[in-house]
């Protein structure tokens, strides 16, 4: 949908579906503005003396309180339940939609605008739908229906109080007409503020450890002075809307008085007259009073939609299909020619070709910003090469672009260096593998993984809640409890992203372990920094600048003298030996060579 479409036109399409309830508010509120039109009637009759008896008039109240007291409860209730419903099915929408971001779009904003959108902007929606929303039909009916009653009555003395409505109306409009854009800009301020607050608490050991508190209180602190000076424009607008609303409510009244004694003295209105004058005068200054804060309602709800509904205009993925089945002989990773860039400008990969055969362990090396995540990147489907001069990768055969994204993930494992556990059991973490694993089968895999034991001693066992991205484990254990649920998800395709990177020795160890075992017999690619995981590989690519600079086994690199012994001087002798720390380039890699032969052979 195009998004020059009218937020409350893109809205109505999610509240269709309970048009039913929509009806019901429509009608019970029409239904208390008949009530009291018709009780202004019987009012003038009763000061005509026209009614009968007592009990007639009792009787004639009762009937309208039964009737309008149910009424009010339905607009309440009605209004209420398709509003709640409509924007539980925004808020679904959403959250799907979020999931089918492009990667570009989510690492462009922030966690905590995305929520603020689900939260602030659906709140002020709830609110206009069950506060207001009603009188969108109630206040135009009663209005029309007490006009007519009353010019019917004396249509000099409507007309004499209703002389400055006019200049009221279009001051009221002038005043209401940036409150649209007044309220989008908050709701974009609150978000900024959202971001800050979820940034300070989630990296809260971060902002202790560099004693951050007093620059996070100061972001926050202008962020917040900036959302106060927004909600104060709209407040300052709402203050003066209201002074005009008290004048168009309060002067009619008193010339109606005033104008209406002089006409029953003239005898052309009677007592009665007057008195229903003085109680419909209400439902026609009500609506009118009203307008303008019922128009700045409907413009901060117009607003809070339309950032609401930007959300749902982000790019995202694209939906393809397989055009054949999978090649069984074919290579399952093949980039030929690849060239990628995040920006359009500077590359990240530049000419990249290689195969990974079915069955091998290649590991990818090289220094920081080659582009190794990236390779990675690419063949998750979260970013895909220019169309035109991109070059080509395959998996299992058949190009990245015939494959549908959600496919071609449940045919491949990720295992990345900081794991992502969510606040659930660890037994949920694991299962989230594979839907419908059964326990055992996620016993099973925690043992494989080397995480059953550790998992047994803690209180509640595979049942123990975990916090926010896994607090309350060791990072060995966080690893462990990942690579459980790789085990879990089983894929023939492997892809290790320096798994054991930010682990102690103890820990690695015991990743190792399990990752030794995941690997058997499956096709992996894994980008290493480590040694030892390199030591495991059939095959080593190096990545220099963007480019593939060598290729070969680790001796055949270490012989050819080339990136790979420079990165290896520089990064895996120190990591293996910390006796080599004291050596100079030459004895380091020497003795590095003498221990890594010793530990092939």
């Amino acid at each position: 949908m195009s998004k020059r479409t009218p937020a409350f036109s893109r809205l109505a399409r999610y509240v269709k579906p309970y048009f039913p309830w929509v009806a019901v508010t429509v009608f019970a509120s029409l239904c208390v503005a008949a009530i009291d039109i018709v009780l202004g009637k019987a009012i003038e009759r009763l000061a005509e003396g026209t009614i009968g008896s007592p009990i007639a008039i009792i009787l004639m109240v009762l009937a309208m309180v039964l009737v309008g007291m149910p009424c009010k409860f339905v607009i309440k209730y009605a209004s209420a339940r398709f509003s709640v419903s409509a924007l539980r099915d925004l808020r679904n929408e959403l959250v799907d939609r979020f999931g089918d971001l492009t990667m570009s779009s989510v690492e462009r904003r922030f966690t905590g605008d995305l929520v603020s959108r689900l939260t602030n902007n659906t709140a002020v929606l709830q609110n206009f739908f069950i506060q207001h929303f009603a009188n969108l039909f109630y206040l135009p009916v009663v209005f029309v229906g007490a006009l007519t009653l009353l010019l019917l009555t004396s249509w000099k003395l409507v007309l004499s109080s209703l002389v400055l409505m006019p200049l009221g109306i279009v001051l009221a409009a002038l005043l209401n007409k940036p409150i649209q854009s007044y309220s989008a800009q908050l709701q974009e301020k609150l978000s900024e503020l959202n971001v800050v607050a979820q940034d300070a608490i989630g990296g809260m050991a971060i902002v202790k450890a560099f004693n951050m508190q007093a620059a996070f209180l100061q972001k926050y602190t202008l962020i917040m002075n900036e959302v106060i000076r927004q909600g104060l424009r709209m407040e300052k607008r709402y203050a003066a809307i209201t002074p005009i609303g008290v004048a168009l409510f309060s002067t009619p009244i008193i010339l109606v008085i005033a104008y209406g004694g002089y006409l029953i003295a003239q005898g052309e209105l009677s007592a009665g007259g007057i008195v229903l004058f003085l109680y419909l005068i209400t439902f026609i200054l009500q609506p009118i009073s009203m307008l303008p804060t019922m128009i700045s309602q409907v413009k901060e709800a117009a607003g809070a939609a339309q950032h609401l509904f930007e959300a749902l205009d982000w790019p995202t993925e694209r939906k393809g299909q397989m055009s054949g089945p999978v090649l069984p002989d074919a290579a399952p990773v093949r980039f030929e020619a690849v060239t990628f860039s995040y920006d359009g400008e500077t590359k990240v990969l530049d000419g990249i070709s290689f195969q990974v055969n079915e069955g091998e362990t290649v590991a990818i090396v090289g220094g920081s910003g080659g582009g190794k995540s990236t390779l990675f990147k690419l063949l998750c489907g979260f970013y895909e090469p220019e169309p035109d001069g991109g070059g080509t990768i395959e998996v299992f055969g058949r190009p990245l672009s015939d494959w549908d994204p959600a496919e071609l993930r449940a045919r491949l494992s990720l295992v990345s260096q900081e794991s992502y556990l969510f606040p659930a059991t660890i037994a949920e973490n694991i299962g989230y593998g594979r839907a419908g694993a059964t326990r055992e089968e996620i016993v099973e895999a925690a043992k494989a993984a080397h995480a059953h034991e550790f998992i047994m001693q803690l209180p509640q066992g595979y049942e123990t809640a975990l916090g926010e991205r896994g607090g309350g484990l060791s990072g060995g254990q966080k690893q462990r409890i990942a690579i459980a649920r790789a085990f879990l998800k089983d894929t023939s395709l492997l892809l290790l992203d320096e798994p054991t990177s930010a682990l102690d020795s103890q820990s690695e160890a015991l990743v190792q372990s399990a990752l030794k075992s995941m690997m058997g017999g499956r096709t992996v690619l894994v980008i290493a920094h480590r040694l030892s995981t390199v030591r495991q590989a059939d095959r080593i690519i190096v990545l220099d600048q963007g480019r593939i600079a060598e290729s070969g086994t680790h001796d055949e690199l270490l012989r050819h003298q080339g990136v790979y012994s420079k990165l290896y001087v520089q990064q895996f002798a120190a990591a293996e030996d910390e006796d080599t720390a004291g050596l100079d380039r030459s004895q380091a890699a020497r003795r590095g060579e003498h221990d890594l032969q010793a530990g092939v052979r």
